[in-house]
């Protein structure tokens, strides 16, 4: 296995990055969690992807995986820092989920949350039992689950 890296996703992965997405989402949907919408629209990812908003994860030059990091105010019914961050649609091309590529992804958003001094959140379905035990086995501290719409989410801090 080669070199794997972290860094700002840029216009020409676009196609690789809605291919994961969508990948990832039918995956998701297969299972009952019903977190996401299939197909994800280009122009949404695209203009996170230009505001700098956008990471992926390569290997070997592959994008395998892709998250974005974006500054939030205000998250459900919490108090938080108005200057906080928060780590959205984290998803793992499904033939790699399982080898420990999240816990890559949990540890760069750590760093960056260290470095920059500032709250990060994160949150996901409140069903997903095994997502939730992933994030508290990353040591991130569970809030609770708050409703959300029609349905309940489960929220993190680092």
């Amino acid at each position: 296995s080669g070199e794997m890296n972290i860094k700002l996703a840029e216009r020409n992965d676009l196609v690789s990055i809605v291919n994961i997405l969508d990948k990832t989402t039918l995956k998701l949907l297969r299972k009952g969690i019903e977190q996401w919408s299939y197909p994800w629209p280009s122009s949404i990812v695209e203009e996170e992807i230009n505001k700098g908003l956008v990471f992926k994860m390569e290997l070997d030059n592959e994008i395998l995986g892709t998250f974005m990091i974006k500054p939030i105010h205000r998250l459900n019914s919490l108090h938080i820092n108005p200057n906080s961050l928060y780590v959205g649609r984290i998803a793992i091309i499904p033939e790699y989920q399982g080898k420990n590529l999240g816990a890559s992804i949990i540890n760069f958003c750590r760093a960056i949350s260290q470095e920059h001094k500032k709250d990060m959140y994160l949150d996901c379905w409140a069903g997903n039992n095994k997502l939730k035990s992933f994030y508290m086995s990353c040591d991130l501290d569970y809030l609770g689950d708050f409703p959300e719409d029609d349905y309940h989410i489960s929220i993190f801090q680092f």
